[in-house]
């Protein structure tokens, strides 16, 4: 079997996909603990957070109360690695011709989602150190895929672009 320089290609973006698959995966559990753990930290109250954009407050409390110290950098940090985390997910959307940006947008929503339900549920059956259900995360991972999505659209149709004036 002949392999052409496009299917080479789609190998290796499919390959790359599975590798960010399982990374995105280790991120968001960390390791697993079998047998589970038998002490729980998990409780309803504390680890489901509701409320959308939290986390803005959550910095202007920080930033009121210390300034820029490393409690207010650290949460900085955490909201952008949430941006990043699915970006890569919605340049492969864009790739694998995902026609639209709702579309995109409710695949990458629902990714977020599993990812916090999954979360969730192996720390209440003590899989993983308790981590929340943060309404926040789908907020940001959301924005950041449909960030991915976006700009590699973009980017084809400048590509695309300029194929047409030199073909």
């Amino acid at each position: 079997m002949k392999l052409n320089k496009e299917r080479i290609i789609n190998i290796l973006v499919f390959l790359s996909f599975i590798i960010y698959a399982f990374n995105v995966l280790k991120e968001t559990t960390g390791h697993l603990h079998i047998p589970p753990l038998t002490e729980s930290y998990w409780s309803w109250e504390y680890n489901i957070q509701l409320v959308p954009f939290f986390f803005v407050g959550d910095l202007i409390n920080q930033y009121n109360s210390s300034g820029f110290n490393w409690y207010f950098w650290n949460a900085v940090k955490l909201s952008f690695y949430n941006i990043l985390l699915l970006l890569p997910l919605g340049v492969y959307l864009s790739i694998y011709k995902v026609s639209s940006m709702k579309r995109a947008t409710f695949i990458i929503f629902l990714v977020s989602f599993a990812i916090e339900l999954m979360q969730m549920l192996l720390s209440y059956f003590g899989y993983i150190f308790p981590r929340s259900f943060n309404v926040d995360d789908l907020i940001l991972n959301t924005l950041g895929g449909v960030v991915g999505y976006f700009t590699f659209e973009q980017i084809k149709k400048f590509f695309y672009k300029i194929r047409g004036r030199e073909g």
